[in-house]
């Protein structure tokens, strides 16, 4: 009940903020067809339908930026300044993609002012009509006759927990009317004035007052030996909710999830996100396509210089780990001599890095145009061919030889538990001159904290590591 509530708000949320864009559209051409300002003239005739494709594309885009902002979520009516913030933050990149679909496509017929009227207009609409929604929902409160009454059995950790979180969702609209201790009443970790009696109580507590929902915030196991009440609540109908960690985890997560018909309990430690993961692939196509023709110059020069300075091959092929140690052929271009692997022993006693990885600054088996490719990681374009065939990501861990994942420990090996990228929090945050235990600990964090969001920001910030050699060897 609480996430169908919370998906019938996010569908109401979506919906208007689909009609304001439609709406902002309207007014936008309004204002470029009346008003007689001149920086709003770009000498083009205006025409609705040509305009049209701004809606088509930008609501999906937007729709889905705002979802990866959390504005569609339980606790999207939030205070102001982060209201603005995330909706500044979604509008920002719709721009963005907006301009890029402009570039791609060679869009002639538009207006510039539309365009820019359009997404200001837009803007200004949702952040008055959601800031005026948090101004209501804290001036007038809930309807107090739309409000679920909620009874909790249980009064230990479980128990206050759940009423913590439903005090502070206060857009679920669940009200708790009091505890009940469960069949083993464990440790209070309530205020004793909230009880209302014992479990026996219960069947007489929902005829005489007006319960709507019942939450067992006991652990499963007691759960069990509550059968008769449980059955006797969906008798008379009266929803009931019960607690579904049956472990306690250390950062996995617990999801919901169905296999035909048979409900199952899925313990994950990595994101479960669908729609955000489709548009993490989406990124990946179409950044690794853009980049592969915008640094076609680059990579036809460092192909010459390659051939032209050194023997061997132009590209360098060497067998990584990828996605939960499935393994694939990395491509870069070619930095060393040939010979260089079988070099790499006698200078084991120079490595620089701690745990099972391999560099040395100077490398002497780096020849003098592999050099100036690694310092500006020019050998690592290839790898956007990775991206394309779906064996790596643009941001993700880097993928490691499988040796060096026989070295691991247990506890490392879980950042082969998302696919590899190009580049990660590791580049942008010092590269070689940070340790090996801290480095798999960077990997960890960016799978655990993972959002679309922090893919943009890691990507924004590699630019200006890259063009300025930061970390490098």
């Amino acid at each position: 009940m609480i996430s169908q509530r919370a998906r019938q708000a996010s569908y109401i949320f979506g919906l208007v903020d689909a009609m304001l864009l439609v709406l902002a559209l309207f007014i936008a051409f309004g204002v470029r067809s009346l008003a007689p300002l001149p920086f709003l003239t770009d000498g083009l005739s205006i025409d609705l339908g040509t305009h049209i494709w701004l809606l088509t594309v930008g609501i999906p885009v937007y729709l889905f930026l705002a979802w990866g902002q959390r504005l569609y979520e339980p606790g999207a009516m939030r205070g102001k300044a982060s209201t603005v913030a995330a909706l500044l933050w979604a509008f920002g990149y719709l721009t963005g993609f907006l301009g890029l679909a402009i570039f791609i496509f060679q869009v002639k017929t538009f207006s510039r002012a539309i365009f820019f009227l359009f997404l200001a207009f837009g803007f200004l609409l949702l952040a008055a009509t959601r800031l005026t929604l948090v101004w209501l929902s804290k001036r007038m409160g809930r309807d107090v006759a739309d409000m679920r009454n909620v009874l909790i059995v249980g009064t230990g950790p479980e128990a206050a927990e759940v009423r913590a979180k439903l005090a502070v969702h206060e857009e679920l609209g669940m009200r708790v009317v009091g505890h009940l201790p469960g069949p083993n009443p464990a440790p209070m970790a309530i205020d004793e004035t909230l009880l209302l009696g014992t479990l026996s109580d219960l069947k007489q507590l929902v005829e005489d007052r007006v319960v709507d929902d019942v939450i067992f915030a006991i652990p499963v196991v007691e759960s069990l030996s509550c059968e008769r009440e449980i059955g006797w609540c969906e008798e008379v109908g009266v929803t009931v909710h019960l607690r579904a960690d049956l472990v306690r985890t250390l950062f996995a997560r617990m999801y919901p999830t169905d296999l035909d018909g048979t409900p199952m309990l899925t313990v994950s430690a990595t994101p479960r996100q669908p729609v955000a993961l489709l548009g993490k692939r989406v990124i990946d196509l179409v950044g690794a396509a853009v980049a592969l023709v915008v640094l076609s110059p680059v990579c036809l020069i460092a192909t010459i210089l390659v051939k032209t300075t050194s023997k061997g091959p132009v590209f360098f092929a060497q067998e990584r780990s990828g996605l939960n140690g499935r393994t694939f052929k990395l491509y870069k271009f070619r930095s060393m001599y040939r010979d260089a692997e079988a070099r790499r022993a006698s200078l084991a006693s120079r490595n620089e890095m701690s745990g099972p990885v391999f560099k040395i600054k100077d490398d002497p088996r780096i020849t003098p145009v592999g050099k100036w490719m690694r310092r500006f990681s020019v050998d690592e374009l290839p790898q956007l061919w990775n991206v394309l065939a779906g064996d790596m990501s643009l941001v993700g861990p880097r993928p490691p030889i499988p040796d060096e994942v026989k070295k691991y420990e247990r506890w490392q090996r879980r950042r082969l538990s998302m696919k590899p990228g190009i580049t990660c929090l590791w580049q942008v945050s010092g590269r070689n001159a940070i340790d090996f235990e801290d480095w798999m600990r960077l990997d960890l964090a960016y799978i655990d904290t993972w959002s679309l969001r922090l893919d943009v920001q890691i990507l924004l910030r590699t630019v200006p590591v890259v063009l300025t050699a930061r970390g490098a060897h």
